[in-house]
């Protein structure tokens, strides 16, 4: 079934980028309702948090999320919110445990693969699926994104265009202003079903009744048993080979010399109120040259991360690891917070705050997971 003529893509209303100061972030997680929150956060239009920005790049934190909301709501209420708190925390300690493992198929290899290129639909918004296309617009132009949309991109991406996971999610973590390197991909691997039981695929239904949108007689307009075993639709078989992803890195290489001790950020600890008890530590945010050529960012969020670098007024070395091994050989005295993508910088390493300890047992699968630090 063929779809409709595409129309322009649109802009998805989404916050204007938030940059303030703390004190405004904190206002906003005081504004949370839990019980709307549980409501409505499957819809587009529902009351979800836009924290997730806030929460990867390290100025707020989960543990900080879950004690202001529960000191102003019933436990109850908030059931819902702690329990997408632990998803985070859950894609975290998967990381922490396994390391760059993540990055490759994890329980399973992905079936049904055909292509390791994007559908060029799929980069250019041009799938004739109205939300779908408004979607992957608003985040290209924004960095916004529904965690529903990304499951509708990610389901249809890998299961329905039968794409294998990587390069989509490399792709969608360039765009996104929360992009976290643990949650993003492990939420692709799971809808592409190397890190769950089962793929999952999603229709013009449930798109229809998630966006409150009427679209129909679309190629994705038929029942799941269908959709299940379909080839990939006319529209979604072009490929492009590879999708540009320029972005500009600020800062100054890595000094020859530093004396005392540098308290050295990363791109996922701007928290303005880290080492607040240690004035003296030269407050340096390092950016490792290889790890975001690897890993690109785009320029809406490279304009985020500079806002907390200006508030913070840290200084910003661009460079190698070896580079900072050469310096604490002649004398600089590291100190850094605990973070899967940093565990081979050198220096004194302090724990990073989470809401959830850690499962005495094991867990293959969040359920698990859940079921012993809930």
């Amino acid at each position: 079934m063929l779809a409709k003529p595409l129309t322009e893509p649109r802009l998805i209303p989404a916050p204007e980028p938030f940059w303030g100061a703390l004190e405004d972030v904190l206002t906003r997680i005081d504004g949370i309702d839990p019980r709307r929150y549980d409501k409505t956060r499957n819809y587009l239009d529902g009351a979800v948090t836009w924290l997730s920005p806030y929460i990867t790049h390290g100025v707020i934190n989960t543990r900080t999320v879950a004690e202001r909301v529960l000191d102003r709501h019933p436990a109850k209420s908030c059931y819902r919110l702690l329990y997408e708190l632990a998803w985070r925390e859950y894609f975290h300690r998967i990381w922490q445990e396994n390391e760059s493992a993540i990055f490759d198929d994890f329980y399973h290899s992905q079936a049904g693969v055909g292509s390791d290129e994007l559908p060029l639909a799929i980069v250019n918004a041009r799938t004739g699926i109205r939300v779908l296309d408004d979607g992957i617009h608003t985040v290209q132009q924004t960095g916004w994104m529904h965690n529903h949309m990304r499951m509708w991109v990610a389901g249809i991406t890998c299961n329905t265009a039968h794409t294998h996971w990587k390069t989509p999610a490399r792709w969608l973590y360039y765009h996104l202003l929360d992009g976290d390197l643990a949650s993003n991909t492990l939420s692709w691997q799971w809808i592409a079903g190397t890190f769950s039981h089962k793929q999952y695929i999603a229709n013009q239904d449930n798109i229809n009744k998630y966006s409150r949108s009427k679209q129909h007689d679309t190629w994705l307009d038929v029942d799941y048993d269908t959709l299940a075993v379909m080839a990939t639709p006319d529209v979604l078989k072009e490929r492009v080979a590879s999708v540009e992803l320029p972005q500009s890195i600020p800062g100054e290489s890595v000094p020859s010399h530093v004396d005392g001790k540098v308290a050295l950020r990363s791109l996922w600890n701007l928290n303005p109120e880290w080492l607040s008890s240690d004035p003296d530590a030269k407050q340096v945010l390092f950016i490792e040259k290889q790890q975001v050529e690897d890993w690109p960012m785009a320029p809406h969020r490279w304009a985020f991360i500079q806002h907390w670098v200006d508030q913070l007024q840290l200084e910003v070395w661009v460079g190698s690891v070896a580079e900072l091994e050469q310096l604490q050989s002649t004398g600089t005295d590291f100190v850094r917070e605990e973070y899967p993508a940093c565990s081979h910088w050198p220096g004194k390493v302090l724990d990073r705050p989470f809401h959830f300890g850690v499962p005495d047992g094991a867990y293959r699968s969040f359920s698990q997971f859940w079921k012993q630090v809930k």
